[in-house]
């Protein structure tokens, strides 16, 4: 990445900076800040204020803030504080429908669920991801790994803060949304993208990184 633009992408829920390993390639200077605490009880927009708070922009260039999925989210309501150039989500939403009514329906069940639950999900995470999408070996390991790694505690909040999440229209800020067609996480038909990779599920920023890195591209440029 030139100076023509300042990036900051935040990973989804059980990732880190690893998972942008394909972007950082075409965006070497690319920011992915690490996750602060959550506090108990904390809504996504109260926790999002802390984040864009650790957060110290360019202002001499644009600013370019997005995520993946929960980080897409997350981006979304830290540009109400960050008000950035653009806001850029990869396999992400923006609304409410964008969540299967599953998902909706969790918010009630979810305090029933107790946090070390998240060690047998922890332990699907290898088969799961071998079913779902097609990638290296390697790449496989590194998304398994991250997943296994992650503070259960941060999870379950995560999840949490999904199902009560209640998305506001973003005033002043152009959003560009990029979804794959075969997303089974967060339903292509219900997510309001613009810009689609037909054969792209989930993880189109590691499965399909060519065409998301366009994206981002694309989208920095029109923000000028």
């Amino acid at each position: 990445m030139n100076d023509r633009y300042q990036l900051i992408l935040l990973p989804g829920l059980g990732t880190d900076s690893r998972l942008f390993e394909l972007q950082r390639k075409e965006f070497p200077r690319l920011i992915v800040p690490p996750w602060i605490p959550p506090r108990k009880n904390e809504s996504l927009p109260d926790y999002a204020a802390r984040m864009a708070a650790t957060i110290k922009p360019t202002r001499d260039v644009p600013l370019i803030l997005g995520g993946v999925s929960f980080g897409g989210m997350l981006a979304y309501e830290m540009a109400r504080h960050l008000k950035p150039d653009a806001v850029v989500l990869i396999a992400s939403c923006r609304r409410r429908r964008g969540l299967r009514g599953w998902y909706r329906a969790g918010r009630w069940l979810l305090p029933l669920v107790p946090i070390r639950a998240w060690s047998v999900v922890k332990l699907l995470a290898a088969p799961s991801l071998r079913l779902s999408c097609r990638m290296s070996s390697d790449r496989q390991s590194t998304l398994v790994a991250m997943f296994k790694e992650m503070d259960s505690r941060f999870m379950h909040w995560t999840v949490r803060a999904i199902l009560r999440w209640r998305p506001t229209p973003l005033e002043g800020v152009p959003g560009h949304q990029i979804h794959g067609r075969r997303d089974r996480v967060l339903p292509a038909s219900r997510t309001g993208a613009d810009t689609w990779i037909p054969d792209g599920g989930h993880l189109i920023n590691v499965t399909h990184a060519e065409q998301v890195n366009a994206f981002i591209e694309r989208s920095a440029m029109m923000s000028k």
